[in-house]
């Protein structure tokens, strides 16, 4: 059970360093354009990264027969699949169109961001909930 928490503390770990150093970071020494060309490299990476961590969380919670941890890796994984394949080339596709003045396309941004900031913060929600469960001594 402890491989499943440490996995569980890097998804957490590496969600709570993007979102407390990357973005201010890329914002305050990056131009716009810069920082779009980098977000767009970086986040299918980060959400691919999460996958893989996920997916191990998922075979680690399999061996230790961890039900409820199981079903909370296979959603937390389904998020990063879901991010990385369907919101992110959506998004970036709106945001192409808003940048070509389309007002359409800036609400549409603006809906499918929020989407995929959303299960972000499901996700680490999600990973904190194992932690916990393992901190507290009721795991399983």
């Amino acid at each position: 059970m402890a491989i499943l928490a440490l996995i569980h503390a890097a998804i957490a770990g590496f969600m709570l360093f993007f979102m407390a150093v990357v973005p201010q970071a890329a914002f305050k020494t990056l131009s716009a354009k810069a920082v779009g060309a980098f977000l767009r490299v970086l986040f299918p990476r980060l959400f691919l990264f999460g996958l893989m961590l996920s997916l191990a969380a998922c075979v680690a919670a399999l061996m230790v027969d961890a039900d409820w941890q199981l079903a909370v890796s296979i959603l937390i994984a389904g998020g990063f699949a879901v991010n990385v394949f369907i919101l992110t080339p959506r998004i970036n596709a709106y945001r192409d169109r808003d940048l070509d003045g389309d007002a359409t396309a800036k609400r549409m941004f603006g809906l499918l961001h929020l989407a995929s900031v959303g299960i972000f913060l499901l996700q680490l929600a999600g990973s904190f909930a194992v932690i916990g469960s393992y901190a507290l001594g009721s795991a399983v």
